[in-house]
């Protein structure tokens, strides 16, 4: 005998249809995107603090460079410039970076000073005395060690770097294809390369001319000549033939 289907159902039962895993897979992989989302924020946060400096959350380092300009210097290059601060114990304000924005500009100056054949640029960096009149000209190196240390005193210069094979003075008023890349330091009364002479092995100053020097040693120089005045020499000869007063009183004396 043929069960229709209306007596199963009331014998066993009406039967559950098959649910569908499509949800439970989207679910899953919500999850999963979530969790490689965390791990690659993690990854970022962690990478971030370790190439940052420690010492940029304190006001010491916050206050160094404290103008805008400033931000065009590399974490790492700002670190070096504070270690050398901290170290010095200048953080007390004995020496600090310029606050003006129009200065801030022409305080540092990034090239390759020493022709070590790296491609890390070297840092030189201007710092201003507290007295407000002088300043200290550092180099570092692209590992942060000092190369080269010159105060200025009583004058606040400005500088900018070039290039090896640039025209500059350097032994002679002749401008020649400099030998290294190098620095110009600017005052209000004289202008200067600072080049590093792998011969000698140190940094050497030159003096760089200005027009009017170069115009005036190529005039030709004026030579006066004293002129042999007859009528003076005629006028001594004869006051030396002819006896003095004091002569003849001397001789009427005897």
């Amino acid at each position: 005998m043929e069960t229709s289907n209306e007596n199963l159902q009331e014998r066993y039962g009406s039967v559950p249809p098959k649910k569908s895993k499509k949800g439970l897979y989207i679910i899953l992989g919500i999850v999963a995107l979530l969790l490689i989302s965390a791990g690659i924020f993690w990854k970022t946060t962690t990478k971030n603090e370790e190439e940052l400096p420690v010492e940029t959350a304190t006001p010491a380092y916050e206050q160094i460079f404290s103008v805008a300009e400033y931000d065009q210097i590399p974490d790492h290059y700002k670190q070096f410039i504070y270690d050398f601060m901290e170290y010095n114990g200048y953080l007390d304000g004995t020496y600090f970076l310029t606050k003006i924005p129009d200065r801030a500009k022409s305080v540092y100056a990034f090239g390759d000073f020493t022709d070590d054949d790296n491609d890390e640029d070297d840092l030189a960096v201007l710092f201003e005395n507290n007295d407000y009149t002088s300043s200290m000209l550092v180099i570092f190196n692209h590992k942060g060690e000092g190369l080269f240390i010159k105060k200025y005193t009583g004058d606040l210069p400005i500088i900018n770097s070039f290039k090896v094979g640039s025209k500059i003075y350097e032994n002679e008023a002749k401008l020649t294809p400099a030998s290294c890349g190098g620095l110009i330091v600017k005052t209000d009364y004289r202008k200067e390369a600072i080049v590093y002479d792998k011969k000698s092995k140190k940094f050497n100053i030159h003096y760089q001319y200005t027009e009017d020097d170069i115009r005036s040693m190529n005039e030709p120089e004026e030579y006066y000549e004293e002129g042999y005045d007859e009528a003076a020499t005629e006028v001594a000869s004869e006051a030396a033939v002819e006896p003095s007063i004091i002569n003849s009183i001397n001789e009427d004396s005897y």
